[in-house]
Formats: C-alpha cells, structure tokens, sequence
C-alpha cells in the first residue's frame, strides 16, 4: 500500500479531476497495478479516475481512440484491436501482464509508468500512436515524445485521457519478435515493426523497440533505411545493423548490455522477416 496516502477522492467530471490533481503529492489512479506496489511515500492523495467515462475503444475518421482506463484485457478482446494490429495486440498484452493483472491494469497507467522493456508501449510506439493529456490545458503529442519527456510532464500535474492509434494509409503489415528467459516471462528486448506498401515498395517503415533503452524507443535509422525501397536480403541485414548500432542499453541481471544490443539486431530482423511472411503482401522479394 502506499504509506502516506491520506485522501482519496473521486471526481465525476473532466475538470473536477484535472483541478484534483494539481497539488504536490497527488496522483490520478486507474487500476492502480503499477501505483500502489510502488509504496510511493511521496503519494498523500490519489484521484480516481473510474467515474469519469475514459474506458472505451471507438473508430474514429483518423483512427482508433482509446480511453485511458480501458484495460489490456479490454484491448485484447477488442475485434477492433485485433484487426488493427494483426493480433499483436493480444500478444503484446499477454507479455505485459497475467490474465488477473489484465483485468485491472489500464492503459493510461502503463503508458505514466509502464517500464523500458513493457511490450505493449513498444507495441504503441511502432503504431505512431497520439496520447491526450492535460496539463492543464488539452494537448496532444505523439507518444514516443511524451516517453522523452514523460517526468517532467507528470511531475507538473497532468492527466492522460486517451491515446490514438492512427488508420494506415495503405497496405500495413506487422511483426513483432521477443526474446525472454521462460515463455510466462517479460520479454528482455522485443522488436515491433510496422511497415505500410505502395505495391513492391515499402513507402513507411515504424521500427519500435523494448529493452534496449531508458524506455521503449524507435529505431529512426532503421526506419529511413526501409522507406521507398524494394526490400532484399541486403536491405534487411542493413536495417537490423543500423537499429543495433546506436544503442547503449542498461545491464541487470536479466540481460548484459551486450546481450541486449545483439538481440536488438536479431530480433528487428526477425519482425521484418514476420512482416514478409504475410500472405498479403503484393509480392516477396526473396527473403525466405
């Protein structure tokens, strides 16, 4: 529990929540998996966040909106979901947290405090997807930004509210590769790519990675290597080595910096293997 926590309250509107949680010591809380085994002793007053209508998963004209107190099982089981991501959704949940922790765990929650190596962020990353907050006021941002600077745009009160998952502008195809110590285990690095076509070329490439960082990052390099290209074997070999090449990951004992740099490179080429495997590409340019 958290040690000092003294008030609790629970708003029923937008704006009772963003003036609630404005002063030192108080935290917004969805499903409190992360927050409350923390044992914070900075944390005096939570905000609850379940009153206010921010669980649901909706088509929108740019995208999918997803409210920040949807749980990763609710993501799971979304058709929706499943379409957009081609079933990694579900396999990225799966890793992320056992089916009890699912059924409480939200999205905004993991998104404020989920850790470097967290599936499902790096899932979002590979996504492009847009988180809302406001802080005081409403904003916008994608999310690999908002990991940037993530500290400092909690620390001055703010309150994430949904995240956008874009609509592809054309044919989108995904893979995703992990390695970890046993199969009911976290990944120790993960790689999700999602790449969209314009016939034989690739003409956008999202490279995210898990892991390998502070927090889950994209492998811009890698990226720009991918777009506008025929892929071949070469084309491959050459985005696996430019993901790898700028790391500096942390050590611990579930993997040495060395480790995690390698891993990176085979597991980004495994996802853009998983990516040409698909029976709806327009064509395979011999990478089997």
């Amino acid at each position: 529990m958290l040690p000092n926590l003294q008030t609790y309250h629970r708003p029923t509107t937008l704006e009772e929540a963003i003036r609630l949680i404005q002063p030192p010591g108080t935290v917004p809380i969805g499903g409190g998996t992360l927050l409350i085994p923390s044992r914070d002793p900075a944390v005096e007053a939570v905000v609850d966040l379940s009153g206010l209508g921010l669980t649901y998963i909706r088509e929108e004209e740019t995208g999918w909106a997803v409210g920040a107190t949807t749980t990763l099982q609710q993501m799971l089981e979304s058709p929706a979901l499943r379409e957009r991501t081609q079933g990694l959704i579900a396999e990225a949940a799966r890793l992320t947290a056992s089916r009890n922790l699912r059924g409480q765990a939200t999205i905004g929650g993991i998104v404020a405090a989920g850790g470097f190596e967290s599936p499902i962020l790096t899932l979002l990353l590979a996504l492009d997807t847009i988180v809302t907050f406001y802080a005081p006021e409403r904003r916008q941002m994608p999310l690999d930004q908002f990991l940037r600077e993530r500290g400092d745009i909690l620390r001055r009160g703010a309150l994430i509210t949904e995240l956008c998952i874009p609509q592809p502008t054309g044919l989108s195809r995904m893979g995703m590769a992990f390695v970890n110590r046993t199969p009911r285990d976290r990944p120790i690095v993960c790689a999700v790519v999602e790449t969209q076509w314009a016939g034989e070329k690739c003409v956008r490439a999202h490279i995210a990675l898990g892991g390998v960082a502070e927090r889950p990052i994209r492998a811009r390099r890698a990226e720009e290597a991918l777009q506008g290209r025929e892929w071949s074997p070469e084309v491959l070999d050459q985005a696996a080595a430019l993901a790898a090449e700028p790391l500096n990951p942390p050590t611990d004992f579930r993997g040495s910096r060395e480790y995690r740099r390698a891993m990176a490179r085979v597991l980004v080429h495994r996802a853009l293997r998983e990516v040409l495997k698909s029976d709806n590409m327009p064509g395979n340019p011999g990478c089997d």
